[in-house]
């Protein structure tokens, strides 16, 4: 080869070999910021709450009072979607009854032991994790005060 297609060889090697390097680069620090940006802590409820409060304040001037009555008017609910689902616990445990009996029906035996045992280890978890966020929240709230305006 002569020496000016050697260069021009040489050229499209450094072009698409920094085109690599400058993508690899870029998707890693891609990741990293979205990664970082999902594993964001969420909100208590008592914590939304109180932001949606003070939201309330600052985007619709509701005042004081306003605010007091929105709050009363979320208790409510709150306590009408807590009856909503202590009446419904009895059929949502039928369907989950059923959807187990289904699943183990397809399972061999061993298998089946894995998945009763797997799925103790779950609703353990579950149990775990919903008496830490009631503690959490317990300790965070207590009556949810409407925010204070300065």
């Amino acid at each position: 080869m002569t020496r000016s297609r050697w260069a021009a060889v040489s050229y499209l090697v450094l072009v698409f070999g920094s085109g690599t390097l400058v993508g690899a680069v870029g998707q890693r620090l891609y990741m990293t910021t979205t990664s970082v940006t999902a594993s964001a802590i969420p909100k208590t409820p008592a914590q939304a709450r109180k932001d949606f409060l003070t939201r309330m304040q600052k985007r619709v001037n509701a005042t004081d009072d306003q605010v007091a009555k929105v709050n009363a008017v979320l208790d409510e609910a709150k306590q009408k979607y807590s009856e909503l689902d202590q009446q419904n616990k009895p059929l949502r445990d039928k369907i989950d009854q059923e959807r187990i009996a289904a699943v183990l029906a397809v399972l061999n035996p061993e298998q089946q032991k894995l998945y009763v045992a797997w799925r103790a280890e779950v609703k353990a978890k579950r149990e775990q994790e919903a008496k830490a966020r009631a503690q959490a929240e317990q300790a965070q709230s207590g009556p949810v005060a409407p925010p204070q305006t300065h």
